[in-house]
């Protein structure tokens, strides 16, 4: 067990950023053994989101000696542009943008990637393999996640486990990694009605709504975890859906920045590095 969190009294802010460091260690060492490794991500010129992003894996990949090569297309480019990515015998791993441009759907991109070169595990195959309790590709939002629990000891065995968030990118395959941890886990949403009362009889919070300080630490009233999935942008500053507005020794959480967001670049080519090894 890893465990380096900064605290404050029994306060723990569990920092991403030392995960992160240690996965490009682990994935520069990977690159030297296996040689080459060539990603290619893609988003369309409207989704400004996903190209910062590519463009922020792209300086880790650097790091670590992967090429990383992001394509910004037009929207109606995309699905011709992933049968070309699936069949360039040169490229290793794809991952594409979202959300996807107006009329194409999480399923027809599922249908239309290749498994084997599927970096961020949206393709059927590699989502059933998380029923199975098969790991090796797994989404990297959720990954990095429980990847940031594990480092500073948080056992999820048995905990009762709230996921606010039932996407196909992270509440839903999150929630089956959580029971493959033998978590018991409950899935809330938009449409849930008793949230605070979800939220304060479980132990382990997941926040993905998308809601600028949706959760507030005076509101929690027992011991519990909140990893803060969340990204908000409020008057040009990057705000979580957690907010610690005073200090409250019964939570744990993840900041924003520097939490899950920064593990999150680094699973994507943790993945790349996977998909080659198992060749």
């Amino acid at each position: 067990m890893n465990f380096n969190p900064q605290s404050t009294s029994s306060l723990m802010i569990l920092e991403g950023r030392p995960i992160a460091k240690e996965m490009l260690q682990e994935v520069r060492e990977g690159v030297s053994e296996f040689g080459k490794i060539t990603t290619a991500s893609v988003a369309y010129e409207e989704d400004q989101e996903s190209i910062i992003y590519f463009n922020n894996i792209k300086k880790n990949a650097e790091r670590v000696g992967m090429n990383f090569t992001p394509l910004v297309i037009k929207g109606e480019e995309l699905l011709g542009t992933i049968e070309r990515l699936n069949t360039d015998s040169t490229l290793d791993a794809v991952i594409i943008g979202r959300p996807f441009p107006k009329g194409i759907s999480n399923e027809m991109v599922s249908e239309a990637l290749d498994p084997d070169k599927d970096v961020d595990c949206v393709t059927y195959q590699n989502l059933g393999r998380l029923y199975f309790g098969l790991e090796r590709i797994a989404p990297a939002t959720p990954k990095a996640s429980l990847d940031i629990l594990k480092h500073y000891g948080v056992d999820l065995k048995g905990k009762k486990v709230l996921v606010i968030n039932r996407s196909v990118t992270v509440g839903r395959p999150l929630s089956q990694m959580l029971l493959n941890r033998d978590a018991t886990v409950t899935v809330a949403h938009s449409k849930t009605q008793n949230m605070e009362e979800l939220i304060e009889e479980n132990e382990v919070v997941f926040l993905a709504v998308a809601r600028a300080g949706y959760l507030k630490a005076s509101t929690i009233k027992s011991k519990k975890t909140v990893v803060d999935i969340g990204i908000n942008v409020v008057n040009g500053k990057v705000r979580g859906d957690f907010e610690l507005d005073g200090e409250n020794e019964l939570v744990d959480y993840t900041p924003v920045p520097g939490g899950v967001g920064t593990v999150t670049s680094v699973e994507i080519l943790k993945n790349a590095l996977e998909l080659v090894k198992s060749r």
